[in-house]
């Protein structure tokens, strides 16, 4: 779906109502509290009416939408923003698409994400390798060297992201605290098919993984080896250059505690790229995305 369309079909709050109920209950309402498929609607206010439990409801109701004060368009167009922008768009620039206030926007952005986690099993080929990000000079691990003072050591600084790219397929990230075999080896068997291949550097984090996979190849960088047959890390290892582009270049800085949202935007939209229906996906995640009633 192009913009122009998406203006065109979508340029009313009821209209965007509409293709929610269609995408959620398929033109038959179901209550949200007692799951009563018996209502009646109340045309003026684009709800309806419960008539077990008696109990007025939207098709926003239980999802993302919920209490939004805004208009479903603004809602859709952000939507549409964002996946098209394959490195990413801040909230400052979301904002100003969007004539609203840059915490708004921001608010948008965090509840849309929520929607593009994902539930990935990779199999196959898998390549797997972990990168740095951001850090706050402050928090370097010290180390004394005599004679020279101090100077920083490692990535202490930075937090670690661990990526697993299916071979031509999909790929899951995981924000970590740290990057070690306790943390790490743990998500890469709940993520990854036990009768994969799974393909590393020569991290150690990653040593005795070839007992729980079908089998475990190892490319020594240190060695100046980067290939064994087909087997290599080159695809997880190119990957990592969008997610720096869309840090330095679009986000600039990113908290720890929203890491694995921005990690889980890009994912879904690599995940999806040749999607042609990647909008109505998303738009099925936000309806289905369970929060409190």
């Amino acid at each position: 779906m192009d913009i122009i369309k998406l203006i065109e079909c979508y340029n009313t709050h009821e209209a965007c109502i509409l293709y929610l109920e269609k995408q959620r209950w398929n033109d038959e309402p179901v209550c949200p509290y007692c799951q009563s498929k018996k209502s009646t609607p109340v045309q003026t206010e684009c709800r309806h009416k419960c008539n077990s439990c008696n109990k007025s409801f939207s098709v926003l109701v239980g999802t993302v939408f919920m209490s939004t004060k805004l208009p479903l368009t603004k809602w859709f167009l952000a939507i549409y923003l964002i996946l098209d922008a394959k490195k990413g768009i801040s909230s400052l620039q979301l904002s100003r698409h969007l004539n609203v206030n840059k915490d708004t926007a921001w608010f948008m952005q965090k509840r849309i994400r929520m929607a593009m986690q994902e539930n990935t099993l990779l199999q196959g080929i898998v390549e797997i390798d972990e990168t740095y990000i951001g850090g706050n000079m402050t928090k370097m691990t010290k180390i004394k060297k005599k004679d020279k003072g101090f100077f920083p050591a490692g990535m202490e600084h930075k937090t670690p992201i661990l990526g697993m790219l299916q071979r031509n397929g999909k790929v899951v990230l995981k924000a970590i605290n740290k990057a070690n075999g306790k943390i790490m080896q743990p998500i890469l068997k709940k993520n990854i098919n036990s009768k994969s291949i799974i393909v590393t550097d020569g991290f150690g984090g990653y040593y005795n993984l070839k007992s729980h996979f079908e089998k475990h190849i190892i490319i020594n960088h240190s060695k100046n080896i980067f290939n064994i047959d087909e087997y290599n890390t080159s695809g997880i290892e190119g990957f990592w250059t969008t997610i720096k582009r869309a840090i330095i270049g679009v986000y600039h800085k990113i908290s720890d505690k929203y890491l694995q949202h921005y990690m889980d935007e890009i994912a879904f939209k690599f995940n999806n790229r040749m999607n042609n229906q990647m909008f109505k996906c998303l738009i099925n995640n936000m309806i289905h995305y369970t929060t409190s009633l």
